[in-house]
C-alpha cells in the first residue's frame, strides 16, 4: 500500500475486506470491498450512519452490486491482495487524516475518502450513494455532539455502561458485558437464600487448578442471577484476597454472532476476547447457555476448541451456565472439555426461600408499575405460581405471574372505562336491530356477552360477585337483564382505583392464563379435602366405602404427619372391571388439581417386555430414544399436581417395579438423561384385576374386604414384591355393580347429552321404565358398567341426531323417551 497502516481497526478491516473477496471468488480486493468491510460491526460505523439517517444496509447493498462485477476466479490465491485502486484511497485517507488532525488513519478517513469521487468510484456512481464527503466534515466540527477523540472514534457511540473505554479492549468493549461495572452502579440486585450455592462457586474459582465452574439448572432457578450476585459480592469486598477487584465478564453470544459476514469470523472474535481477557488480572468470562460453543448444530457452531488450551493451560477462568438436558446431551460427551469443569448444581427454590427472593426484588418492581404488593399477596403468588405454572420453575414463574398482575392492574386502571364505553356501543347497536327469530337475537347478545369477557381486563371480569353463563335456551329477557347487571357492576369495579396487588387479582390473573375458573384457583385445599367424599360421590356411585377410605387416607397424609418429599398417597384399586376405578382417577383429578386433565394414566399392558419397560425411565446411552429420556419423569414434569394411574399394573415387567419403590420412598426419580421427576405433590394409583372374584364373594356375603385379606390375595399372586405392597399407602377393594347402581351410573352419563341438547333449545324426557332398561343393557356382571356409554350413544345420541338433520324435532321442543313393553324397545314423541 502507499501509506503505511497502524490503526488496529482499519488493519482489521483491511483483513474483513481480504474475506469477503474470498467468499466472493475475486482475485483481488478493493473499493467495493472495503466499503462492504466498513459496515461490519467490528468496525463500528453502523451506529454513525444511523444517527445521521443514512441506512447501513443500503451501503451495504450498493457495495454488492459493485462487487459483483470484479472477475472471479476459480483458483483463489493463498493471499487476496488489494487492487492499485486502494492505494489511491490509503493516500488520500491519509490527507484527509491530516484535515481532520488525527494521528493515524481510522475508519472514518477511509470511508471519507470512498465518497469522494475519482479517487474509488466516478462522479457518476456515487450520485446513488447517499452520503457526501462534506457531510463527514462538518460532523467533525468540535462543537458538534459527534466530535472525533483522540482515536479517531466517536466516543458517544461506543459506549456499553462498560469500565473498558480503553481502545485496548475492543473486543470486550463489542462482545462483552461488564457485570462487575454494573453492580458498581447498582444496576443489579441483591441476591438472597443462594449463600450455599455462593460459596461453593467463590470455593471452585479460588483452586490453583481448574478453576472453571459449570452452573447447571433448570430454566428459571437463578443461574444468572447466582453469577449476578458474585458479581456484586465482588464489589462489596466479600471474597477471599485471591478474588478482590476481580472483573466478571459475559460474553454476549448474540453481539457474537451478529454481523458475521465470511466463514470463520466467530472464531476470530472469541479468540481476540479470549486473548484480551488473559491480558485483565483477575478476568472471570461469564458464558450463559455455555453450551451452545460446543453443539455442531447450533447458530455459533463447535468454537470450544479454542477455549480448551486456554483452560488446560489455567490463562483463562471461566464460568458457564446451562441446564441439565443440554449439559447431558452436549457437554459430559465432551470429555477433554467437561473435565476442566466442575458441575454446580442450582436447585429450585422452596416456596418460603422464593418469598424471601421475591421480597428482594419488589422495590423495583413497585418502582416501575407504581403499585404496590401486599404483604400476603407474595406467599399467595408464590403458591399459585407453582401450582399452576406448568413447565416453568420458582423463582421465575411467580416473578412472572407478580410481574404480569401488576401490568394488568396498571393498564386495568388506565384503559378500563374506556374499553367498556366502546363494548357499551357494539351493544346498543345490536340492541336497535330487528330480529325476526328469537334464537337469532340470542345468539347476537351471547357472542356480545363473550367478547365483554374477553375485552376487559381477567382482573375486572374475576371482580364479579359472580360470573353467570348464558345459553340460547334462556328467554331473551333474561340474557338482557345478565348483561345489563354484569355491565352495571363492572362498572363500578372499573371506577375503583387500584394502588396494591391482592390475592384476587393474582388469581384472576392466572385464571385467564390458565383458563381454569377463577373460582376453583381460590379455593382452598383444606376446604377440598374436608368435602372430598361428598364430592366424589356425585360422580363415582356404589364405592363409598373406597372413597371414604381414599378420603381419609388424603387427609392422614395431607395433614403433615406423612415423611416430606413422599406422593400424596400411593393407593392399589382392586376389583372387577367396569367399576369405576378410573372415574375416580378423573374425578380425583377435577377436585384436587381442578382439571379432569390433570391425569397421567399409563396402560401397563404395553411396558410387558423389559425393553419397552425401558421407555417408562428412558432408553440406556446409544439406544434409540435416549436423548428423548423418560417417559415417566417427562410426564410428571409437565404436570407436577397431577394424578398418575398405573393401569393393570399385574401386566408390567418387573423391572419397572424399582421405579415405583423409588417413587413411593422417596417423591423422586431421575431418567437416565438425569432430569428429576419430582412426585412429591401427585397422587399415585395403581389399578388391578387380581383377586375379583374373591373380592367379588366377600362383598356378595356382605362383607367389606378388609386390608388383611387384600394383602394375602396380592401376596398369592405372586406377580408383587413385598417390599412394593408395604409401601402402599392403602389396598382399597371396589365392589361389583348392581342393577340399581347401574341406573345411577346411567343418568350421571346421561347428563352430557341433556347439555347438548340445552344448547340447541330442545329438552329430553326419559321415563323410568326406559333408562331402567337402558341401564340393563349396557350392564352385564362381566364387564361391570363399562358399556353404559356406548349405549347411550347408540339408543339415544344417535337416533336423537337423526331426528335434528331430518327436522323432525326444532329448537323449543321435548322429546319423550318412553319403554314399549309389548315391543320390548324405546318408543318417541315430540311435544312443543
Amino acid at each position: 500500500m502507499g501509506v503505511l497502516v497502524t490503526n488496529e481497526t482499519v488493519k482489521q478491516l483491511f483483513h474483513i475486506a481480504q474475506s469477503i473477496a474470498k467468499e466472493n471468488y475475486n482475485a483481488t480486493y478493493g473499493g467495493p470491498h472495503i466499503l462492504q468491510a466498513l459496515m461490519h460491526k467490528d468496525i463500528g460505523l453502523n451506529e454513525f450512519l444511523k444517527s445521521i439517517d443514512k441506512d447501513p444496509g443500503y451501503f451495504y447493498e450498493w457495495a454488492d452490486v459493485r462487487i459483483e462485477d470484479y472477475p472471479k476466479t476459480a483458483h483463489l490465491p493463498d493471499e487476496v491482495r488489494a487492487d492499485e485502486a486502494v492505494d489511491t484511497l490509503t493516500e488520500e485517507a491519509d490527507d484527509i487524516r491530516l484535515k481532520l488532525g488525527l494521528d493515524e488513519i481510522t475508519p472514518i478517513c477511509i470511508l471519507t475518502a470512498i465518497v469522494k469521487p475519482q479517487v474509488v468510484f466516478s462522479l457518476q456512481q456515487l450520485k446513488s450513494l447517499p452520503l457526501r464527503e462534506h457531510e463527514i466534515f462538518n460532523l467533525y466540527r468540535k462543537d458538534t455532539p459527534f466530535a472525533v477523540s483522540e482515536d479517531g472514534d466517536f466516543a458517544s457511540l461506543f459506549s456499553n455502561g462498560s469500565d473498558f473505554t480503553d481502545s485496548s479492549f475492543p473486543s470486550i468493549k463489542s462482545y462483552c458485558v461488564d457485570r462487575t461495572a454494573q453492580a458498581r452502579k447498582g444496576d443489579l440486585e441483591n441476591i438472597i437464600g443462594r449463600d450455599k450455592e455462593l460459596r461453593m462457586l467463590v470455593e471452585i474459582l479460588c483452586r490453583r487448578s481448574k478453576p472453571n465452574v459449570i452452573i447447571i439448572g433448570e430454566p428459571g432457578v437463578g443461574k444468572t442471577a447466582l453469577v449476578e450476585g458474585f458479581a456484586t459480592e465482588i464489589t462489596k469486598g466479600n471474597v477471599p484476597e485471591m478474588l478482590k477487584n476481580a472483573t466478571l465478564l459475559e460474553l454476549d453470544t448474540g453481539a457474537l454472532l451478529a454481523g458475521t459476514s465470511y466463514k470463520g469470523e466467530i472464531e476470530d472474535r472469541l479468540k481476540k476476547v479470549i486473548n484480551e481477557c488473559k491480558k485483565i488480572e483477575k478476568a472471570v468470562l461469564f458464558i450463559d447457555e455455555i453450551h451452545t460453543l460446543l453443539d455442531p448444530k447450533g447458530s455459533i457452531g463447535n468454537v470450544a476448541n479454542l477455549l480448551k488450551p486456554e483452560l488446560a493451560r489455567g490463562e483463562i477462568t471461566v464460568i458457564g451456565a446451562t441446564t441439565q438436558e443440554e449439559y447431558r446431551k452436549i457437554i459430559e460427551p465432551e470429555q477433554a472439555f467437561n473435565r476442566r469443569f466442575e458441575v454446580l448444581t442450582v436447585n429450585e427454590p422452596d416456596e418460603q426461600t422464593c418469598v424471601k427472593m421475591i421480597d428482594v426484588l419488589l422495590d423495583g418492581y413497585k418502582k416501575h408499575h407504581g403499585i404496590e404488593v401486599e404483604k400476603t399477596s407474595i406467599p399467595e403468588c408464590v403458591r399459585l405460581a407453582k401450582r399452576y405454572a406448568k413447565g416453568k420453575k420458582l423463582p421465575d414463574a411467580a416473578i412472572d405471574l407478580l410481574d404480569r398482575t401488576m401490568a394488568a392492574i396498571k393498564m386495568l386502571d388506565e384503559l378500563s372505562e374506556k374499553e367498556l364505553a366502546s363494548w357499551k356501543e357494539t351493544y346498543e347497536t345490536i340492541l336497535k336491530e330487528e330480529f325476526t327469530d328469537t334464537k337469532d337475537q340470542a345468539n347476537e347478545l351471547i357472542w356480545n356477552y363473550n367478547l365483554l369477557r374477553d375485552k376487559i381486563s381477567p382482573i375486572l371480569w374475576g371482580s364479579l360477585s359472580e360470573q353467570p353463563v348464558i345459553d340460547n335456551s334462556m328467554p331473551v329477557d333474561q340474557i338482557h337483564k345478565i348483561i345489563d347487571d354484569t355491565y352495571a357492576e363492572l362498572l363500578q369495579h372499573a371506577a375503583k382505583k387500584r394502588e396494591k396487588v391482592d390475592r384476587l387479582e393474582l388469581a384472576a390473573v392466572m385464571a385467564a392464563k390458565t383458563n381454569i375458573p377463577i373460582g376453583k384457583i381460590q379455593a382452598q385445599e383444606k376446604e377440598k379435602l374436608l368435602n372430598m367424599e361428598s364430592m366424589l360421590l356425585n360422580r363415582v356411585v356404589g364405592q363409598d366405602h373406597a372413597l371414604k377410605i381414599l378420603s381419609d387416607a388424603i387427609v392422614e397424609n395431607r395433614s403433615g404427619l406423612n415423611k416430606p418429599g413422599q406422593p400424596i398417597g400411593s393407593f392399589f384399586l382392586l376389583g372387577p372391571t367396569g367399576t369405576g376405578k378410573t372415574e375416580l382417577a378423573k374425578s380425583m383429578a377435577e377436585l384436587l388439581f381442578n382439571d379432569e386433565k390433570a391425569m397421567v394414566r399409563f396402560d401397563m399392558s404395553e411396558f410387558k417386555e423389559e425393553h419397552s419397560a425401558a421407555l417408562l425411565y428412558g432408553a440406556p446411552p446409544g439406544y434409540v430414544g435416549y436423548e428423548e429420556g423418560g417417559m415417566l419423569v417427562n410426564k410428571i414434569r409437565q404436570q407436577p399436581y397431577t394424578v398418575v394411574l398405573f393401569d393393570e399394573i399385574e401386566k408390567a415387567h418387573h423391572s419397572v417395579f424399582d421405579v415405583f419403590l423409588q417413587i413411593m420412598d422417596e417423591g423422586k426419580v431421575h431418567d437416565k438423561l438425569g432430569k428429576e421427576g419430582d412426585f412429591s405433590n401427585a397422587i399415585i394409583l395403581f389399578t388391578s384385576n387380581i383377586g375379583s372374584e374373591e373380592i367379588v364373594k366377600q362383598f356378595e356375603e356382605g362383607k367389606v374386604p378388609e386390608s388383611s385379606s387384600l394383602m394375602q390375595i396380592m401376596s398369592n399372586s405372586g406377580r408383587f414384591r413385598p417390599e412394593f405392597l408395604a409401601r402402599i399407602t392403602e389396598i382399597i377393594p371396589f365392589a361389583p355393580i348392581t342393577e340399581s347402581i347401574a341406573e345411577r351410573i346411567f343418568n350421571i352419563q346421561l347428563k352430557s347429552l341433556h347439555t347438548s341438547l340445552t344448547r340447541l333449545g330442545m329438552a329430553l324426557k326419559i321415563s323410568d321404565e326406559a333408562v331402567k332398561n337402558l341401564a340393563l343393557g349396557g350392564f352385564s356382571s362381566k364387564y361391570g358398567a363399562r358399556q353404559i356409554s356406548g349405549v347411550i350413544r347408540a339408543q339415544l345420541a344417535r337416533p336423537i341426531s337423526k331426528m335434528i338433520v331430518r327436522e323432525e324435532v326444532k329448537s323449543g321442543q321435548t322429546i319423550h323417551v318412553d319403554w314399549n313393553n309389548e315391543e320390548d324397545k324405546l318408543s318417541w314423541k315430540v311435544e312443543d
